[in-house]
């Protein structure tokens, strides 16, 4: 298996976010969107260190809300969870962004909307689908990746959870590139248990 970039999702406190980078991640993830438990809508860009890289998580927002809290956040990628269109996708990343597009999945026809992103976004992220647009800390089926239709690489979200290294390894899909953690290592909404994270990581770069 080509090794996997590891993004930690919904960051909410400064001391979180410092502890996690210890961790060494691809990619920690900020959700700006109001509903989530996990919006990181009030967090200082101050106190984001310089030395990892992240991803600002969207639903339905105006390219005009996205471009400025990428600005003022210095996001490395937008990822997009709403039902933006492949048009909306490829103007962000005519303006220079990296694109992310979330696709929700409930069994394996929910995969054929992929390809409608080949050419607009940079990567596609497989979330559980749902109303709540990710967070639920559930798993859609790992066996449908197989059937993967696109070129682009994903990202695969959606539940992962401490017990789920074995399970990553065996999936084989030359476009996975990364996996997606969230709720499932959180002492609260927002808050990642570390320790949870660092063994989970361990086994993961082992693969």
């Amino acid at each position: 298996m080509n090794k996997l970039e590891i993004k930690i999702c919904g960051m909410t406190d400064a001391a979180n976010i410092r502890l996690a980078t210890a961790l060494r991640p691809d990619w920690l993830g900020l959700i700006f969107h109001s509903p989530s438990p996990r919006c990181a809508s009030g967090l200082d860009p101050a106190v984001l260190p310089p030395e990892v890289k992240f991803a600002g998580v969207f639903v339905n927002a105006s390219a005009e809300d996205i471009i400025s809290t990428a600005q003022l956040y210095n996001l490395s990628a937008v990822q997009l969870h709403g039902d933006e269109s492949p048009e909306f996708c490829r103007s962000l990343r005519g303006l220079g962004f990296e694109v992310w597009k979330a696709i929700g999945i409930a069994g394996a026809a929910d995969l054929r909307t992929a390809p409608e992103y080949a050419d607009a976004a940079d990567r596609i992220v497989l979330d559980r689908k749902s109303p709540s647009r990710g967070g639920t800390g559930m798993k859609f089926n790992w066996n449908i990746l197989g059937f993967y239709p696109c070129g682009t690489p994903f990202m695969l979200g959606g539940g992962i959870s401490p017990y789920d290294a074995g399970g990553i390894a065996l999936i084989r899909s030359s476009n996975l590139v990364g996996i997606d953690l969230n709720s499932r290592f959180e002492t609260a909404p927002g808050i990642k248990d570390i320790p949870l994270l660092a063994s989970f990581i361990s086994k993961i770069r082992k693969l």
